[in-house]
């Protein structure tokens, strides 16, 4: 997994852009999410050198988040490479503060978020890891792609303009 950033800064008001890299290292075909809901898990987020608590709550989704994300399975082969965007949401109102979210299953069927502010100046460090969304039994054919242990990290700025 890498993670990059389509710009070195952007203004508080701009969404964040980032982008995920998966690379299938295997010698066999293996399935990874096209999406970053439920695959992505932050290991640490700072922001001038201080760590970003996130904000949590949860989210229903029409067809149960578990059918979400296996919707959004995709094979890959040995040695192709996908690309997963990862934006900042919000930022519309004074109340609604840009963040980068991430998301796991709960065991109700519904997507456990976090959001992770990034509406205030200032330099900002991410490492995360690719986790291969943890579905019920039932869960699609095709194997997931084994998750290196290894973070990926990357830094951005946020300007006051």
């Amino acid at each position: 997994m890498t993670v990059s950033s389509a710009k070195a800064a952007y203004t508080r008001q701009e969404q964040i852009a980032l982008s995920i890299g998966l690379t299938n290292t295997g010698s066999t075909d293996c399935t990874v999410s096209r999406v970053s809901e439920g695959a992505v898990t932050i290991v640490s987020f700072l922001r001038d050198g201080v760590p970003v608590a996130p904000a949590l709550t949860n989210g229903s989704y029409i067809d149960g988040f578990a059918a979400f994300l296996s919707a959004n399975l995709v094979p890959l082969r040995p040695g192709a490479s996908l690309s997963v965007p990862w934006t900042s949401e919000g930022g519309t109102s004074a109340e609604d503060r840009r963040a980068l979210s991430t998301s796991s299953l709960d065991n109700l069927d519904e997507a456990a978020l976090a959001f992770w502010a990034v509406d205030a100046p200032g330099k900002y460090e991410l490492s995360a890891r690719y986790v291969h969304p943890l579905l019920p039994a039932a869960a699609p054919a095709g194997s997931p792609c084994l998750a290196s242990s290894e973070a990926a990290s990357v830094a951005f700025t946020v300007t006051g303009g």
